[in-house]
């Protein structure tokens, strides 16, 4: 999976394809990677109603500057690494973020510089 960091060289940005509920139909959506998201994935509201995604129910979360806000949550299932995977979305109208759980198994390389690749594999899988 292949992305770019932003001109300014402050953000790496990844697309993901985030499937409805019932699969009929999509969207591509450009998120910011972020390290220091524990999560899978946040969606703005307009796209988690365009998609159809029902809320399951609220979380609490903290915020990079300490804060703590109420999100709505709801699942999902979005294409990585070739398959479809199911999600957990926070629902946060702000830039979609994609967070560590969802890129659990890869490995992710930025070019910090504006215009850098960002590019996300899949790791191989431990034998014993």
């Amino acid at each position: 999976m292949r992305g770019t960091v932003a001109a300014e060289g402050n953000e790496a940005l990844l697309g993901v394809e985030v499937l409805s509920q019932a699969g009929s139909s999509s969207l591509r959506v450009e998120a910011v990677v972020d390290t220091g998201f524990t999560g899978h994935l946040t969606l703005p509201r307009a796209t988690v109603d365009a998609l159809g995604l029902p809320i399951i129910g609220s979380a609490e979360s903290i915020l990079a500057d300490g804060s703590l806000v109420m999100e709505d949550v709801c699942l999902a299932r979005v294409l990585w690494h070739g398959a479809e995977r199911p999600v957990r979305v926070l629902v946060a109208d702000a830039t979609p973020l994609l967070g560590m759980a969802l890129m659990r198994g890869s490995e992710l390389r930025v070019e910090c510089v504006g215009g850098g690749e960002v590019s996300v594999e899949r790791l191989e899988e431990p034998s014993d």
